[in-house]
């Protein structure tokens, strides 16, 4: 993938780090966060209870092994005077002082304590998972509302499967920083201590010898963090690129079947899958030896508590029950050490998908509204480019020096070899890009000074190219007036003349059309992209007329209804139509970004080279044809 942008595409340097930017969507949800982190803290400490009445249990209530001193630490008095307090609250005839007794207390204290455990592991679930998605929530709709806001030049830059990889799989991937580094990473730290903390009180020496292989942890999680981070985000950048790419022959499969391409792009496929699959395997190494040596520490861990805790039990240091209990804490104290081993790497890919993210935050429209634009009123439509000189890439002017005044409801059609920069010029008018010289006026007032949605709510656009979405006709017809009624709708299709053709469907205007309106002709999508403008009813209509060839009946009806459109507006056509040309007041002939004369049609013929050979071999032959 092509990294190197132009220089209005380059992320600007980032005034604060990814993450804390990130953190301020997560923290209006931080009350929300800590309940589910505290529900989670006593998920998992309060197993631990199980240790401390298993140890109870063998060295107080049935002891096995003889001791050469007799040892009542913290927890065996805190367990004896909870048992003597139930007893003496508890009725006497109970029998609760016995060691049977006192076996049943530990017992129904336990099935108390593991039904608390059962509705905080729900709690912790749900919560941390609700908190989680509306960070998302929120962080995606802001990064769609982002891009939204964009100019043309950003789409034409990023392939449209990369910008949807980054807002739906890298934000997926960035919610898991809100489960991992939000609440499971402070449950197991919680955890850990706890469980340290019991061990070193039960028996110091063999606490330090199951806890040594702790320094290698972090080591471990150092290291291969910083690799689990650098393959995740070449990961990512692999899925963007290959994303769109399938993206692009998906919707060009008519191209491909056309031209028989079909081993040829599976092979293109392959390459392109394959190469994901070494990436991602090469990141699941990475991944998998992390745990491996994590996994393996432990067992190691567990080796050094058998061996010394059976030597300490041998002569006489420690008890059975203390052990027992150590190896029940040492199962449960590396589980979360575990954890935040993968953690690590969880933690790594959500980072790497944050920065990824925010890049897209950091990317400005080159297209800016000023604060306190002005808000334009109902447009008359008149138009002025006064010495407008225009280039994608500023080095390499696409318009040079226009000037043009369009009068309010005048018909001017633009003409000229392709690549004379018709589509260009009209683009500046609803501001998609700004000029780098000169300025577009509108009604008397600079465009880079009026609101974007008050001038491009007031300005139709038909394009060649008609797109239309996947929903229903309805749907589409309604997408630049929501609110236009019933009536509406239908005086503006029958104004299309797309009406009959509509009711024909199975279900009328609620019949779902397919991807790109794939249910429908060419002439029909026309028809209802010139619906769809009647109404909006702008009072300044743009018309890129289509090259591609229809049936007669097609062409008359699109012709009517354009002609019906046309009327009462400020029309600039792309013109490829004898009888376009022949119906405007005037004609803009254009040449390599320059405008070479403007005028009549009979005028130009008379005196416009250009436009005289343009007709003689575009406009007459195709009326021919």
């Amino acid at each position: 993938m092509d990294t190197d942008l132009p220089a209005n595409l380059i992320p600007k340097p980032t005034p604060r780090p990814a993450l804390r930017r990130f953190m301020a969507y997560v923290w209006p949800y931080a009350g929300l966060i800590s309940f589910a982190t505290f529900c989670g803290i006593l998920k998992f400490i309060l197993p631990a209870s199980l240790a401390i009445a298993q140890r109870f249990v063998i060295d107080k209530l049935v002891p096995q092994t003889q001791v050469s001193h007799e040892k009542t630490d913290t927890t065996y008095r805190w367990t004896l005077s909870y048992l003597q307090w139930l007893a003496h609250v508890l009725p006497a005839r109970w029998g609760l002082n016995t060691p049977w007794g006192q076996l049943n207390l530990l017992m129904v204290t336990l099935v108390i304590v593991y039904a608390i455990w059962a509705v905080t592991f729900y709690l912790r679930g749900y919560l941390a998972q609700l908190a989680g998605h509306r960070v998302i929530l929120d962080l995606r709709t802001d990064l769609y509302q982002h891009i939204t806001r964009m100019s043309h030049s950003f789409f034409q830059e990023h392939q449209s499967g990369g910008i949807v990889s980054r807002l739906m799989s890298d934000i997926a991937l960035a919610q898991n920083f809100v489960g991992s580094a939000m609440t499971a990473i402070w449950m197991d730290l919680a955890t850990c201590i706890l469980f340290i903390w019991l061990m070193i009180s039960w028996d110091r020496p063999l606490a330090l010898a199951s806890l040594g292989v702790f320094p290698f942890y972090i080591a471990s999680m150092r290291t291969y963090g910083r690799a689990a981070k650098r393959t995740t985000k070449a990961v990512q950048e692999a899925i963007e690129e290959f994303s769109g790419d399938v993206q692009e022959r998906v919707a060009g499969i008519q191209v491909v079947k056309s031209f028989a391409t079909e081993r040829r792009e599976t092979r293109s496929f392959f390459c392109g899958a394959r190469g994901l699959y070494d990436l991602t395997m090469h990141s699941v190494r990475v991944s998998a030896l992390s745990t491996t040596v994590a996994q393996w520490l432990t067992q190691m861990a567990t080796l050094a508590i058998l061996w010394y805790g059976g030597y300490r039990i041998l002569h006489g240091y420690t008890t059975v029950g203390t052990v027992t209990a150590f190896m029940i804490l040492l199962r449960e104290l590396y589980m979360p050490m575990n954890r935040i081993s993968d953690m690590n790497t969880v933690l790594n890919n959500s980072l790497a998908a944050i920065d990824r993210v925010f890049e897209v935050f950091d990317i400005e429209a080159d297209v800016q509204e000023k604060p306190h634009a002005l808000r334009l009123p109902r447009l008359k439509g008149n138009i002025k480019f006064e010495q407008v000189t225009f280039g994608y890439d500023a080095e390499r002017p696409v318009l040079r020096e226009i000037d043009l005044d369009i009068k309010p409801g005048e018909v001017i059609a633009l003409v000229g070899a392709s690549g004379a920069g018709k589509s260009t010029l009209v683009q500046l008018i609803p501001r998609f890009y700004d000029p780098q010289q000169g300025r577009v006026v509108i009604d008397g007032v600079d465009v880079r000074d009026v609101n974007l949605r008050s001038l491009r709510s007031q300005i139709g656009v038909v394009a060649q190219e008609t797109l239309l979405f996947s929903g229903t006709a309805r749907e589409n017809l309604l997408y630049g007036k929501p609110s236009a009624s019933d009536e509406e709708l239908i005086q503006a299709t029958k104004a299309a003349h797309a009406y009959e053709f509509l009711m024909d469907l199975p279900d009328g205007f609620d019949t779902v059309l397919g991807e790109r309106g794939a249910k429908l002709s060419g002439g029909q999508k026309q028809r209802i992209a010139i619906a769809r403008a009647f109404l909006s009813d702008p009072r300044i209509l743009i018309l890129d007329e289509a090259t591609s060839a229809l049936d007669s009946e097609s062409e008359a009806l699109i012709q009517e209804a354009l002609a019906q459109l046309m009327q009462n507006r400020t029309n600039i056509v792309i013109a490829h139509r004898l009888s376009t040309i022949l119906n405007s007041d005037r004609i803009a002939v254009m040449k390599q970004g320059c405008i070479v004369d403007i005028g009549p049609h009979k005028e130009l013929l008379v005196r416009c080279r250009l436009y005289a050979n343009l007709y003689n071999t575009q406009f007459r032959v195709a009326l021919a044809s």
